[in-house]
């Protein structure tokens, strides 16, 4: 959990001469039901150079409860308004645990993110969210 804390405290306070972004978390689709698909929150996104950005921030997660997160993400392309990359962090809020960790692939175009994260339990299900990302620097 400080970890957590530590990765989000670190993305509020680096410098803003970097790109910044506003994260709003928005809806995922499950291919299972019985899941959460309103998935609100905002979070805060710090680019560190070409490749590398944190991001940390809230939302309602698919098991209708609050989580944090914060995650480093590496950009494998990037072209035009293309961006497809690889990120791992930690999440909190979900019942299996209290801290878990997290690894995913993400593919964005301009503002728009889409990423999908494969079920980890038998009873689980697969994930694609969306997020928008909006430049505020």
């Amino acid at each position: 959990m400080k970890l957590l804390l530590y990765m989000i405290f670190f993305v509020f306070c680096t410098s803003v001469t970097a790109q910044t972004y506003v994260q709003l978390n928005g809806v995922s689709v499950h291919d299972r039901p019985g899941y959460n698909g309103f998935n609100y929150g905002a979070g805060v996104e710090q680019t560190l150079n070409q490749n590398w950005t944190l991001a940390g921030g809230w939302y309602h997660n698919s098991e209708y409860r609050g989580s944090v997160y914060a995650y480093g993400r590496y950009a494998l392309y990037k072209r035009d308004s293309w961006d497809i990359g690889i990120a791992a962090g930690a999440v909190t809020g979900y019942q299996r645990a209290t801290v878990l960790p997290m690894a995913f692939p993400e593919v964005c175009y301009a503002w728009a993110c889409a990423m999908f994260a494969p079920r980890v339990e038998a009873t689980g299900a697969n994930v694609v969210g969306l997020r928008l990302r909006i430049p505020i620097n």
